[in-house]
């Protein structure tokens, strides 16, 4: 029994890292840049309502965007989730080709596992994306020392995985702490080929950079009763500056495989920026749900930039809402059968290119079913939104995103007296 109920679940969450780091199909022109495209997804129950979900907990549902929502679990449970991703993209801008202006792929983006260890104290072990990189694009490249030209050819793959463990504790009735405790490593992978008239064979550049350290963030969440009907919640998360270490190998290959150079450098290292996420709900019966969430990366701090980009602050806010179909079972318990929600979106990436800080904005809609007479549950939710810019010398991309989210519950020990 406990095999089937912990052990199993646990392999499936580490063996997901497989799944999460491979399947990466979509191109985006913007992860050539800095660590790839940051994820801005928690990928969970509030997907639906913009991820707004600093300042909310569930019992049933795990809530990684704050790790001080795991005081809220139901005790002697546990809960096993798994949420996948299906995308569409549509680029604009000069430099698209209408004949492969589109793209999709399907990805399983997060795995989680969630228990509530004593009265006080929930905790979670999960996989999530921190960034992916993907791109394919072809340019002209000046040959140094000569007043050729040559065309080359760039492919990128892989990006920066999480592994966590996040852990919520009670220290009053109505507030929690929490904190996040990750492993981010990864490597960001980039293939250039060089063809030119005066060079008998492509010349190929393969570069490797990994990357790794540990990585935290902590949380606080807390409740106030308003009146008869109505109550708040205020959520707060925090990450401090941190340096992911690097490891660069650089391997020079002409066409039939013979090693030009070849270099390896492990004395490098990449800074994340502080980040902080700050949220406020207000909640009517236990039914209605409104919350506003703002979140802001401080990148300028780090002074990074390259040849027609810089890195710059981000931010984002988010505004979610949800209405719940609450039942009453056999005891007069009131239960969560369903829920919908709504949310919307806008901010600016981390990325400035020729003068133009890349834009986001958008609204999803979302939909999820607890079962009353068995331990599953789901969310589905529809996000649809625009990154890029008015410039149309920049690339944009219109985008489509499905996300399904299943959710096991069930006892940590069905046998255990009581």
């Amino acid at each position: 029994m406990f095999l089937k109920k912990i052990i199993l679940p646990v392999i499936i969450l580490l063996f997901g890292n497989c799944l999460v780091s491979m399947a990466q199909n979509t191109s985006s022109p913007y992860s050539v840049l800095g660590i790839g495209d940051i994820e801005s997804s928690y990928y969970n129950r509030y997907t639906g309502m913009a991820n707004a979900s600093v300042a909310l907990s569930d019992n049933r549902y795990i809530n990684n965007a704050n790790a001080a929502s795991l005081s809220d679990m139901v005790p002697r449970f546990y809960t096993f989730e798994v949420s996948g991703r299906f995308q569409h993209v549509i680029y604009s801008g000069k430099a698209v080709d209408l004949n492969n202006d589109q793209t999709s792929d399907m990805q399983v983006k997060r795995l989680n596992l969630g228990v509530k260890i004593t009265k006080r104290w929930g905790s979670s072990l999960g996989l999530l994306p921190y960034s992916t990189v993907n791109y394919s694009f072809s340019s002209s490249k000046s040959l140094e020392g000569t007043q050729q030209f040559a065309t080359a050819t760039y492919e990128g793959e892989g990006g920066i995985n999480q592994v966590y463990w996040a852990n919520g504790y009670r220290i009053t009735k109505n507030t929690s702490i929490g904190v996040t405790s990750s492993i981010l490593f990864g490597s960001l992978n980039q293939t250039e080929a060089l063809q030119t008239g005066i060079i008998p064979n492509p010349l190929i550049t393969t570069k490797n950079d990994f990357l790794h350290n540990f990585y935290f963030n902590f949380s606080l969440l807390s409740r106030l009763k308003l009146s008869k009907h109505w109550g708040s919640s205020f959520g707060i998360t925090f990450s401090p500056r941190t340096s992911l270490m690097s490891q660069e190998s650089i391997e020079v290959k002409d066409l039939i495989g013979t090693v030009i150079k070849s270099t390896t450098k492990n004395n490098g290292y990449f800074d994340l920026p502080v980040s902080l996420n700050a949220g406020i709900a207000i909640v009517k019966d236990d039914k209605y749900t409104y919350t506003i969430n703002a979140k802001n990366d401080s990148w300028n701090d780090l002074g990074y930039s390259g040849q027609g980009y810089q890195l710059v602050n981000s931010n984002r806010i988010s505004f979610g809402f949800q209405s719940a179909n609450l039942k009453q079972n056999y005891y007069n318990q009131t239960y969560e059968k369903g829920f919908f929600q709504f949310g919307l979106y806008a901010g600016n990436s981390y990325l400035k290119v020729n003068n133009e800080q890349i834009t986001d904005f958008g609204f999803s809609v979302g939909y999820g079913r607890n079962s009353f007479r068995s331990p599953l549950g789901w969310v589905a939710s529809v996000t649809a939104g625009r990154q890029g810019s008015q410039n149309t010398d920049i690339v944009s991309q219109n985008y489509l995103r499905l996300t399904l989210t299943l959710s096991y519950l069930d006892f940590f020990n069905s046998n255990k007296k009581q």
